[in-house]
């Protein structure tokens, strides 16, 4: 249980950086519309090195339920598909475990765009039926997640057989920073395989999803590492996350919980205060100027 405690802990700790991140996102009208811009809001649904829209317009659901999990307040997934000429929208879920956080901030900057829903990855099938969505996206989000395994797992098992898994990920970004906040975990692409890791443990995805799944993971031209994992068949149940694992992670949440006493909020509080002060500098410079600092400090 001590992993589960350890991970939940640092988890916890990366909160303040991601409020105060989207905060200012939200705040400054340049940032906002330049993120609005690199969005597919409102557009048909397009991922890098999938046919999103041919696979979802082939699925026997008039209208194919996709859940964005782990989506941030970037809307960034398009939300229709085109089925001979036509624009149909699609059952489209944002979710995220900070997603009372999101909302607020969307509210308090009055930007008219649909509700996050409340969800964590290592949770996936208690908020969603099993076997029940047709596409499940997660970009740059399973790394920051506690448990990623555990997520792949619950996201395989909400899936439909058929369905797919897509995974987007900058690769090993937890050594990138150094460990700091949601990044715990690597996510790497090693011949052909998937690679979850970190300091103290490393799963190759293939191994642990077996003849259920067909996977393919690639090396993007511009780095990220993509897996596209479709569900061939269930996973036994024994094979799968069992109750134990369930009653350890619950074991865990308490545990951390009962120390978030006035120390632990206080310097929650404090965190959150740099950070937002930082990124009220950093974002209010042009969307531009942001992009070409980010890729400075990636190759430094």
């Amino acid at each position: 249980m001590e992993k589960y405690i350890k991970a939940i802990s640092q988890w916890i700790d990366g909160i303040p950086y991601e409020k105060a991140f989207w905060n200012n996102v939200y705040r400054w009208k340049q940032t906002f519309n330049g993120m609005m811009q690199w969005s597919n809001y409102g557009g048909i649904i397009d991922l890098e090195c999938f046919d999103t829209n041919r696979f979802l317009s082939s699925c026997t659901s008039c209208k194919p339920k996709v859940l964005d999990v782990g989506c941030g307040l970037s809307y960034a997934t398009g939300n229709y598909i085109e089925i001979n000429g036509t624009k149909t929208a699609l059952d489209l879920h944002y979710v995220d475990p900070l997603a009372d956080v999101f909302n607020d901030i969307k509210k308090r900057y009055h930007r008219n765009l649909p509700d996050i829903e409340f969800g964590m990855v290592e949770y996936l099938s208690d908020f969603f039926p099993c076997h029940d969505a047709d596409l499940i996206i997660i970009q740059n989000a399973l790394d920051h997640s506690a448990m990623p395994i555990k997520g792949i797992q619950e996201a395989f098992s909400t899936l439909k057989t058929g369905g797919i898994l897509y995974l987007n990920h900058h690769p090993n970004e937890a050594e990138t920073e150094q460990y700091k906040g949601f990044h715990q975990f690597n996510i790497d692409e090693e011949n052909g395989k998937l690679v979850i890791w970190n300091k103290t443990e490393r799963s190759i995805v293939q191994d642990l999803l077996g003849a259920h799944a067909d996977i393919t993971v690639t090396r993007h031209e511009n780095g990220h590492i993509i897996a596209i994992i479709k569900k061939l068949s269930e996973i036994p149940s024994e094979e799968y996350l069992s109750g134990h694992d369930r009653m350890q992670i619950c074991h865990a949440l308490m545990e951390v919980a009962g120390k978030l006493k006035i120390s632990y909020t206080l310097k929650s509080s404090l965190k959150y205060t740099f950070y937002n002060s930082v990124q009220f500098i950093v974002q209010a410079l042009p969307w531009e100027a942001k992009m070409r600092i980010k890729k400075l400090i990636k190759q430094a």
